[in-house]
């Protein structure tokens, strides 16, 4: 063990450190101040791997010159505390050695020269003694001394007591390992051309380890093999035979805990042997989740058990995978048991567990994914077994858009009726009913769906909640779809109140993701936007790194944005939205991709805008998602980008084919997830119409799409016509019925000028009348109209300024503008004054 100064040289065992060092990396820059402030301790605890030694060297270097710096290299082997004093001793240039240990700790105290002593890679095996010795330093009085520690294990001093006085600073896995931003600069600059999916794997394999994420990009195909000659040097290296094989067995479960260990590795004390592995710190991570249940479970961090495996026999992995397939179901953990099954080869056993799952798992982490996978390795004559698996089956498809095989699977519940108890042959039918009415509605049949959950809704249970959930949210979109908004009101209502009742927190926010596209369509985008807020919360004690609840309401939440003109947070909102939702494939992805391709359009960023377009084909077609649930909206997109790049004549053309799908008489309702596809699509056609020159036309469909918005209470998009009407000079009463060819504005304007009037016509919120005044505001306005101060309309309306202020914010916000003179202005164009 040798003593080193932070730069790599020794003077006379004392390490000085000059000024002038070149600044530590941009990676990890972060973590240099912390190091450097005025805490007795700074400890460093991570397996191997993290950056530690690498960290102390960079935040040395930015010391002021004179700065006194002694550092001891324990590479983790143990020591006695005579070794110890005696090493720091020599390194301080002192004449100890009897008695090393008392004399160092007075020197400490004595000295008034500032001293860090740095102790790289604390061994983990540590005396009584010598701990005791290290609580006794970093109880000395003096202000001149500071303990900065690497350990691969939390020792076991009196931290409390120095975290209590401020003296403690810790850093462990959570901050030494890459952030998201400097894992994405580092591949930037090692791997710039490494695919998004390849990157996103990268990511949720190595967790920020640094030392994985470097081997990896480093060395390409053969990164496997350096990964396991790294473990091999740094790891293995460390801990016994025993251990070693049980590490080796770890690599292939998911989750493990003490009492796991100690019946899967019975005759060698597992138990005892886990706890060992924990101590040497061999990336065995708890595991966290919303649920009590994962108290005291561990998992090995992916990258290295994936560098680990293929260490065991083929007899001896079966019989780890069965008995621990056999543990894991007892301790509840069916997913986990399933995955072992079917690695056992053994699907009879797998389709057994599978059928004790509980319907709304689909709903979280990436079980969804999980579910389409089993289908694929199980025979269908055991996916048709039961309806139970059938009824799994028949969701996963369904939530997967995949719905031509929802059909097919779901008529084979046909086989197990009549059913031998009349009760249980009622609900399994109320079920079917449920399954058959979701999939009419997305489908696009809202007449047959409507009946269907209606009647099942009558027969189904407290034990089919799911399937209650599935009724009422069929409902409630069918309803928006029809234009019924009220009625979807209603019944979301009532299936928040069921979500509630279940104490099903996952339920709750699946409802709320269609209150709030009720909320968007109706306009109240602040109601909307505190409804987002409290569904992500609802989700953050589950901080799962594949969520398809918290992709929808992140998805949502960039849609927002959006429509508030705010591209920057959509984009990142957006993204990260896709990035819990990459592995599910769902249909509600697809907003998320055609979002992205809207901001990239109004930037001007046309090539990418149509990049992101065909992802988001791309993507429907490999999940196998139905032609009808992304079609017409894929459509849309394209139009939305020849209206950005003013190609209007090109627009309309291509328009015709999809106008004629959504207005042909047997036309379907539209998705639903796009409630109001209809109606966008004609409303960009009448703006393109404008600025083409065919006004006649535009002012004629813009009246009769207007009242129909009105009538379904799409106020976003009645906003949207009104206001080119009113730009227009076409929205009064007086000129209503006026034809456009006696309006010189709207018949002689050049296309540069109309662009001018309509401003960002695919704004929702360029100078929208987003939402009706209520008589107070309106009073309001009409004073400051007529040119009154606030304190002025406080006095008339014998209100608070305060208050008054408060509704002439409301008033801009419901109107679209920014100030006041322009909301005057706008009222008097609209009518409203």
């Amino acid at each position: 063990m040798q003593a080193h100064h932070a730069n790599l040289s020794v003077q006379s065992g004392r390490a000085v450190v000059s000024a002038g060092q070149a600044d530590a990396p941009d990676f990890r820059h972060r973590l240099i101040t912390p190091l450097l402030g005025q805490h007795r301790l700074c400890l460093l605890c991570a397996p191997a791997g993290y950056g530690k030694t690498v960290l102390l060297r960079q935040a040395m270097q930015c010391l002021e010159e004179g700065s006194r710096v002694v550092w001891v290299s324990l590479a983790g082997k143990p020591l006695s505390l005579e070794q110890l004093s005696g090493l720091i001793a020599t390194e301080l240039g002192l004449p100890l050695h009897g008695g090393a240990a008392p004399a160092l700790l007075r020197h400490i105290v004595d000295n008034r020269q500032p001293l860090r002593l740095i102790l790289d890679d604390l061994p983990a095996q540590r005396s009584v003694e010598l701990d005791d010795w290290f609580d006794q330093l970093l109880a000395l009085p003096s202000s001149h001394f500071q303990l900065l520690v690497s350990a691969r294990q939390r020792p076991g001093w009196n931290l409390p007591r120095l975290a209590l006085t401020g003296q403690l600073q810790e850093l462990d896995v959570r901050q030494l390992a890459f952030s998201r931003p400097e894992f994405n600069a580092l591949v930037d600059a090692n791997a710039a051309s490494m695919s998004v999916d390849d990157r996103e794997s990268l990511w949720q394999r190595s967790g920020g380890w640094c030392a994985g994420v470097r081997l990896s990009l480093s060395s390409g195909e053969g990164s496997r093999v350096l990964l396991r000659e790294y473990l091999e040097h740094e790891v293995l290296t460390r801990i016994g035979e025993e251990e070693r094989q049980m590490l080796f067995g770890l690599a292939y479960l998911p989750r493990f805990c003490a009492e796991l260990c100690a019946q899967l590795w019975e005759e060698q004390d597992g138990a005892r042997l886990f706890k060992r592995l924990l101590r040497g710190a061999a990336f065995c991570f708890p595991l966290k989740g919303p649920s009590k249940g994962e108290e005291g479970w561990y998992s090995l961090l992916p990258l290295v058990g994936q560098a680990l495996q293929g260490r065991l026999g083929t007899a001896e992995l079966g019989r780890l995978r069965l008995h621990s397939c056999r543990l894991l179901s007892i301790a509840g953990h069916l997913t986990e048991a399933i995955e072992q099954a079917l690695h056992a080869q053994q699907p009879e056993v797998a389709a057994n567990y599978m059928e004790r799952l509980k319907p709304d798992l689909q709903l979280a982490d990436g079980n969804l994914h999980r579910l389409l996978e089993w289908r694929q390795q199980l025979p269908e004559a055991l996916l048709a077994s039961t309806p139970r698996l059938i009824y799994l089956s028949v969701l996963a498809l369904l939530f997967s858009g995949r719905l031509n095989e929802s059909q097919t699977c779901l008529n084979q519940l046909n086989r197990f009726l009549p059913h031998p108890d009349p009760l249980e042959g009622q609900r399994l039918v109320a079920n079917w009913q449920a399954l058959h009415g979701t999939l009419r509605a997305a489908q696009g049949d809202g007449t047959s769906a409507g009946p269907a959950c209606r009647e099942a809704l009558l027969y189904l249970d407290r034990a089919d909640g799911l399937s209650q959930l599935l009724c009422y949210c069929t409902l409630a979109r069918v309803a928006m779809a029809s234009g019924e908004l009220n009625r979807a009101q209603e019944i979301l209502l009532q299936a928040l109140e069921l979500a509630r009742r279940e104490g099903c927190l996952d339920s709750e926010v699946l409802v709320n993701t269609d209150r709030v596209r009720l909320m968007l369509l109706q306009g109240e985008l602040n109601l909307a936007d505190a409804l987002l807020q409290e569904s992500l919360q609802l989700r953050a004690p589950a901080p799962m790194q594949i969520d398809p609840l918290r992709a929808r309401l992140l998805l949502l939440q960039g849609e927002l944005h959006v429509l508030r003109g705010q591209w920057g947070e959509g984009e990142a909102t957006l993204l990260a939205g896709l990035r819990h939702a990459r592995d599910c494939s769902a249909p509600f992805t697809l907003q998320g991709y055609l979002l992205l391709a809207e901001i990239a359009a109004r930037r001007g960023s046309f090539e990418q805008s149509q990049l992101h377009v065909l992802e988001a084909e791309r993507r429907m077609h490999c999940a196998r998602v139905d032609s009808h649930l992304y079609q017409n909206g894929v459509s849309l997109q394209r139009l939305r980008i020849l209206a950005h790049q003013g190609q209007w004549d090109i627009l309309l053309a291509q328009s015709v084919p999809l106008l004629g799908r959504l207005q042909a008489p047997a036309m379907p309702l539209p998705p639903l997830l796009q409630p109001a596809l209809v109606q966008e699509t004609r409303l960009l056609v009448a703006q393109a119409q404008v600025m083409a020159g065919h006004s006649g036309l535009a002012v004629s469909s813009l009246r009769v799409l207007a009242t129909e918005c009105a009538q379904r209470q799409f106020n976003l998009l009645k906003a949207q016509a009104r206001q080119t009407l009113a730009k227009l000079g076409e929205l009064s009463s007086e000129s209503s019925d006026r034809e456009v060819s006696t309006n010189p504005v709207a018949c002689s304007a050049e296309p540069a000028k109309m662009a001018e009037v309509l401003g960002d016509s695919s704004s929702a919120l360029a100078g929208c009348y987003l939402e009706e005044l209520t008589p107070r505001e309106v009073a309001v306005l009409e004073l400051l109209a007529k040119g009154l101060s606030n304190q002025e309309v406080s006095d008339k309306l014998f209100m608070s300024v305060n208050t008054v202020k408060y509704h002439a914010k409301n008033i801009n916000t419901k109107l679209g503008t920014s100030r006041r003179t322009q909301a005057i202005l706008f009222a008097k164009a609209v009518g409203i004054l």
